[in-house]
C-alpha cells in the first residue's frame, strides 16, 4: 500500500492534521529534536499518522500548532508511542501537549519481558523489517530537508499500529493489561520541570570530581560553569565545547600558562583562541575561592528516617524473590516509584496502601499482606562496610 505522506509547513496545513486527530481512532506519535546540536533543544519535527495517513510537521517552520491541542487531548482516541517519556515532556514543553490516553510499546515491551525493546528490534521481530538508524545524531534543525531523510522520519510511526495490535493481545495473554496502563497513565502525566539553568551542584557528578582535593573540585566547578556560559552563547551542546575530560584535567593540573594548557589533549590552538585566557582566569579564580567549595555537598533536604530507607530495602529485597519466582521483570511486580511511595508513607492498612499510586487493584490483592507486613516489620539494614 503506497502511503500519502504529507509535510506540513504552514497554518492551514496544521488544521489539515487537526481535522484528521478527530476522525482518527489511534494516533501515531514521534518527535525528532536538535538536543545534540543545540544549548536550548526544541523540537523540530512532529511526526504523526492517522487513518493511514502520515503527517511530517516541520516545526522549525511553523510553531504554532495550537490546532492540536484538544484532539490530542482528546480521551476517545488512543496515542501510540514508543518511548513515551521523552516525548511526552518534550511535547508538552514546546507546545502545551497533553496527550491522553496513550499505549507505549516500549513499556509494553518491557513489561512482556523482551530482552530488546528498541523499536527497531521490535519491529524486526514481529515484521521482519529492518529500520535505519544511522540518522539518530543528525540534526533535524537543518532546512532545507533533503528527500533521503523522509523515510527515516516515516518509519518511527508506520509500524505503532501494527506493534499495538500485537503487544496489547500479548499483554491480555499474560494478564499484564492493568499493570502496562498504570505505567502509561504514569508516562502520559509527566510533565516538563521548566528548568533553564543549571544544577550549580552537577559538576560534583563528573566521573572523578570525587578524586580531586578542595582546590581541584574548585577550579572544576569555574571549568563547568565556563563551559556552559560560551555553550549558551554559541547555542550548542557543552560538550562541543569541552569535555568532561578535559574539564577535569584542567582541575587536576592546575595550568599557569597557555604552554601548559596546550599539553591537555582537546586544547587544539582554536580552543586556546577561543577559551584559552578565560580558562586560566576559571584556574586562579578557582585556587582563590576554594574555601567556598566543599568537598562534600550539603544534603539536599532533611535525610529519610531510617525506617524509610529499612521499608525501601525491604520491598526491593522481597520483589527480586517475586521476580525470581513468577520469572517477570521488576516493573511487573513493583515499579521503583510504587516502592518509593510505600516506604515515604508506610500505609498500615489494606485501604491504606490501596491507596498509593500506581499500585493498582491486582497488585493490593495479590501482595498487600506481604507489603503491609515488610511495612510492620522491615529487616534491618545491611551496613556497607
Amino acid at each position: 500500500m503506497e502511503l500519502d505522506i504529507v509535510v506540513v509547513d504552514d497554518a492551514r496545513g496544521v488544521q489539515e492534521v487537526a481535522d484528521a486527530l478527530w476522525e482518527a481512532e489511534r494516533i501515531a506519535i514521534d518527535t525528532e529534536s536538535n538536543s545534540l546540536h543545540v544549548y536550548k533543544e526544541r523540537v523540530c519535527f512532529v511526526q504523526i499518522m492517522a487513518n493511514g495517513r502520515v503527517f511530517l510537521i516541520d516545526t522549525v517552520a511553523i510553531r504554532d500548532l495550537e490546532p492540536l491541542i484538544e484532539p490530542l487531548a482528546d480521551t476517545s482516541s488512543l496515542k501510540l508511542l514508543h518511548g513515551a517519556d521523552y516525548d511526552v515532556v518534550c511535547l508538552r514543553r514546546d507546545f502545551d501537549f497533553q496527550l491522553t490516553p496513550i499505549f507505549d510499546t516500549m513499556i509494553a515491551a518491557n513489561m512482556l519481558g523482551y530482552e530488546q525493546f528498541g523499536l527497531a528490534a521490535l519491529v524486526e521481530r514481529h515484521f521482519g523489517a529492518e529500520l535505519d538508524k544511522s540518522l539518530s545524531r543528525h540534526d533535524w534543525g537543518r532546512r532545507p530537508l533533503e528527500d533521503r531523510y523522509v523515510p527515516y522520519l516515516v518509519d518511527d510511526v508506520i509500524f505503532l499500529e501494527r506493534l499495538h495490535d500485537v503487544l496489547c493481545a500479548s499483554l491480555e495473554d499474560a494478564d499484564l493489561v492493568e499493570e502496562a496502563e498504570i505505567e502509561f497513565d504514569r508516562v502520559s502525566a509527566q510533565q516538563w520541570s521548566g528548568k533553564e539553568e543549571p544544577d550549580p551542584e552537577r559538576f560534583r557528578k563528573i566521573k572523578g570530581a570525587r578524586d580531586l582535593d578542595q582546590t581541584g573540585l574548585s577550579i572544576l566547578k569555574q571549568m563547568y560553569f565556563l563551559r556552559d556560559r560560551v555553550a549558551r552563547e554559541a547555542d550548542v551542546p557543552p560538550f562541543r565545547v569541552l569535555g568532561n575530560e578535559q574539564l577535569l584535567t584542567v582541575a587536576k593540573r592546575r595550568p599557569k600558562d597557555h604552554r601548559d594548557l596546550k599539553r591537555i589533549r582537546g586544547f587544539t590552538d582554536r580552543v586556546l583562541r577561543k577559551i584559552g585566557k578565560d580558562t586560566l582566569r576559571a584556574v586562579r579564580e578557582g585556587i582563590e575561592t576554594k574555601s567556598s567549595v566543599p568537598l562534600r555537598p550539603k544534603p539536599r533536604g532533611e535525610r529519610p528516617p531510617e525506617v524509610q530507607v529499612m521499608v525501601d530495602e525491604g520491598l526491593r529485597q522481597w520483589r527480586r524473590g517475586e521476580v525470581k519466582e513468577r520469572e517477570v521483570p521488576s516493573i511487573v511486580v513493583l515499579p521503583n516509584h510504587v516502592v518509593e511511595r510505600i516506604a515515604r508513607a508506610r500505609p498500615t492498612s489494606l485501604d491504606a496502601l490501596g491507596e498509593i499510586q500506581g499500585l493498582g487493584d491486582k497488585r493490593l490483592q495479590r501482595y498487600g499482606d506481604a507489603i503491609l507486613e515488610i511495612v510492620r516489620n522491615p529487616p534491618p539494614l545491611r551496613r556497607r562496610r
